[in-house]
């Protein structure tokens, strides 16, 4: 079964360049490709891969099991979007209730195999001042990167100088990883997503 699953999400990230083809001479001010579909019904952390945090620790996606969590893909070093896109999941943590911040996990998983090293990531928690015990920064090799992005329906395209055009998109999952709700744009409001969360 899990097979199965794993090869629609391979189809389906082959797919990924072409919806965004046509963002492909865009410069840093285009618009962002907009999100697909998820595929809902699957868990992210049946996902296979490993992946290292910002202090160097080895992690699988299904470590995350029994806890919400929300999910933004970004990239280090983005100057534009990514900096809200950081600041719209503090919004939104900051929203939820007390007993449920000590359990939600805060993941952000760079799109950016090459450059963001668990060292930069662990750069990026300190310049943002972001608590390492909270807030997880996921470095992956680009097939698992690109597996995790078609399931949350994340598009995005490297571009010729080395950036990335992608979804601008915060993903809440439940406690078994799939997707429940999904705010995308850039500071948005968070409040139904908080009520969402704190419904779980």
């Amino acid at each position: 079964m899990k097979t199965l699953i794993w090869a629609a999400a391979a189809s389906l990230s082959l797919l990924a360049p072409a919806m965004a083809q046509d963002h492909s001479h865009h410069q840093h001010h285009s618009q962002p490709p907009q999100a697909a579909e998820p595929m809902a019904e699957h868990s992210v952390y049946q996902l296979q891969g490993q992946w290292t945090t910002q202090l160097g620790q080895s992690l699988a996606l299904r470590d995350l099991q029994g806890q919400p969590a929300i999910v933004t893909l970004f990239y280090g070093s983005c100057t534009t979007a990514c900096p809200v896109l950081v600041n719209d999941v503090k919004r939104l943590y900051q929203l939820l209730d007390p007993q449920l911040q000590q359990q939600v996990r805060l993941v952000m998983v760079s799109l950016d195999s090459e450059r963001d090293t668990p060292e930069v990531m662990r750069a990026y928690t300190e310049n943002y001042g972001l608590d390492n015990d909270r807030w997880l920064f996921l470095h992956g090799n680009d097939a698992d990167i690109r597996g995790l992005a078609t399931v949350l329906g994340v598009r995005y395209r490297k571009r010729d100088d080395g950036n990335f055009d992608h979804s601008n998109l915060v993903t809440v999952l439940d406690r078994e990883g799939r997707v429940s709700f999904r705010v995308e744009g850039l500071a948005q409001p968070m409040e139904k997503a908080a009520a969402h969360l704190n419904a779980l």
